[in-house]
C-alpha cells in the first residue's frame, strides 16, 4: 500500500475522505458504510469515547475494517477541546501554556504526553496545533485555544508542539488557514467574515503557515469568508480555489496535505449535498474532504466525486497528486507498527497534564459533536 500503483481503482476515491459517525463500536451500518466507500481517514468525538480499552479496540476495529490503514483522528487540543478529558483529566489550555515563564518547554511536555496517550489509544493523526491568533476572547469559537496574538510567539510554540508530536508517530495538523483569529462569529454556526487586508493577513495570520509550512505534514482549512483575498462573493475559504489553491498551495509552496474543516458545519451553505460539498473541496484544491457525521452525506460525496471523475468533469491526474501527497502521510504515521495499548501511558499522560495546573473551569467545548 505504499504506491500509487498499490490502490486498486475502487480505493482512490475514498482516500480522500476523513469521516466521522455515531457509537462506540463498528457496527454493521459503519462497516457496510467503510465498504461502500473505503474511507481514508476517521475523527472520533466523544460521543465514540467511553473508556480506554473501548477506545483502542474501536480504533483497532477501523484499522481492520480498511483495506488501506486508515488516518484515525480526533481534536486533543487541550483545554475546553478536549477529546480524551474522561480518561486523562483536564488539560491546560494552550492560551495559559503560553503566559508561562517556561512557556516553549511546557508546550513540549504537554504536546509529547498528549501525543502518546494518542498512539496508546491508536491515533495516528492529532488536529492540533491551533495557529489562529487570538485572546482569551471565546466570542470567535476560538480564543484561549490559541497561543495568543503575537504571530511570532504563536509560531515559536507552534513548532516545538509539532515536533514532540512528530517525534512520537503523530501526524499534527496545523490549523485554521488562513486564519480566524478575528472572525466575530463562530464557524460551527455561521460564515464569519475576516475584514483584514491583504498585508495584515500576510504579515500576521498567515505567518505561522508561511514559517512552518515545511514541518507541517497537515493543514487543514477553516470556513471564514476573506474579502480581500476572495473578492465580493461571500464562501467558505475551503470551498475557494484562490486560498487553497492559490495561496496556500501556490504563494506559500505548501507540499503537504491539505484537509478541509468539517464540510458539515453552519459556516458552510448546508443546501448543498454531499456530492456538491465533495466536488467543490476537492476542485479547490484540498486532498482530504471531511464529513464528521452524516452517512448520507458521506455516501453521496463519494458518488458526487465517482461521477465527475467519469464524466471529465475532474482530473484523474489532479486524483493521482493527491494520492501521492496522502500517501508520503500515511507511510511516514500509518504504515507503521500500531503500540500495544499501555494502561501506563495513560497514567503518565494523566500526571503530566496536571503537573501542568490546568484550570479547574474550562468552559463550553465549541467543536462538539453530540
Amino acid at each position: 500500500m505504499r504506491r500509487l500503483t498499490d490502490l486498486k481503482p475502487e480505493d482512490r476515491i475514498g482516500q480522500l475522505l476523513w469521516i466521522g459517525f455515531e457509537g462506540v463500536s463498528v457496527q454493521p451500518q459503519l462497516r457496510e458504510l467503510i465498504r461502500t466507500v473505503r474511507p481514508g481517514g476517521f475523527i472520533l468525538f466523544a460521543r465514540n469515547i467511553e473508556s480506554p480499552a473501548q477506545v483502542r479496540s474501536l480504533t483497532d476495529a477501523l484499522v481492520r475494517a480498511c483495506r488501506v490503514p486508515p488516518f484515525i483522528a480526533l481534536d486533543q487540543e487541550g483545554g475546553r477541546v478536549s477529546r480524551l478529558r474522561p480518561l486523562v483529566g483536564p488539560t491546560p489550555t494552550c492560551y495559559d501554556l503560553a503566559q508561562r515563564p517556561d512557556s516553549e518547554a511546557a508546550v513540549r511536555r504537554h504536546a509529547m504526553a498528549t501525543a502518546r496517550a494518542l498512539r496508546t489509544l491508536g491515533f495516528n493523526v492529532n488536529f492540533a496545533p491551533v495557529l489562529d491568533l487570538s485572546d482569551r476572547d471565546p466570542g470567535n469559537g476560538i480564543g484561549d485555544r490559541a497561543f495568543g496574538r503575537d504571530a511570532a510567539l504563536v509560531t515559536r510554540l507552534a513548532l516545538a508542539h509539532i515536533r514532540a508530536h512528530a517525534r512520537s508517530g503523530v501526524a499534527p495538523v496545523g490549523k485554521h488557514f488562513p486564519g480566524l483569529g478575528s472572525a466575530r462569529a463562530d464557524t460551527h454556526v455561521s460564515l464569519p467574515v475576516i475584514n483584514r487586508s491583504k498585508r495584515q493577513l500576510w504579515v500576521e495570520d498567515l505567518l505561522p503557515y508561511r514559517r512552518l509550512g515545511a514541518a507541517l505534514p497537515v493543514i487543514m482549512v477553516g470556513h471564514a469568508y476573506y474579502p480581500a483575498l476572495q473578492g465580493a462573493r461571500p464562501a467558505p475559504a475551503t470551498l475557494a480555489g484562490t486560498i487553497v489553491e492559490g495561496l496556500l498551495r501556490g504563494r506559500l509552496d505548501y507540499r503537504g496535505l491539505i484537509l478541509t474543516d468539517d464540510l458539515e458545519m453552519g459556516a458552510v451553505d448546508q443546501t448543498m449535498d454531499g456530492a456538491r460539498l465533495a466536488v467543490a473541496g476537492f476542485a479547490a484544491g484540498n486532498d482530504g474532504l471531511m464529513f464528521c457525521r452524516s452517512a448520507e452525506r458521506i455516501a453521496r460525496g463519494f458518488e458526487g466525486l465517482r461521477r465527475a471523475l467519469d464524466d471529465g468533469t475532474l482530473h484523474v491526474e489532479r486524483l493521482d497528486r493527491s494520492l501521492r501527497r496522502i500517501l508520503v502521510v500515511k507511510r511516514r504515521f500509518v504504515f507503521r507498527r500500531r503500540p500495544p495499548y499501555a494502561a501506563s501511558t495513560l497514567h503518565g499522560a494523566r500526571t503530566a497534564f496536571a503537573s501542568l495546573a490546568p484550570p479547574a473551569e474550562l468552559g463550553a467545548d465549541p467543536t462538539a459533536r453530540l
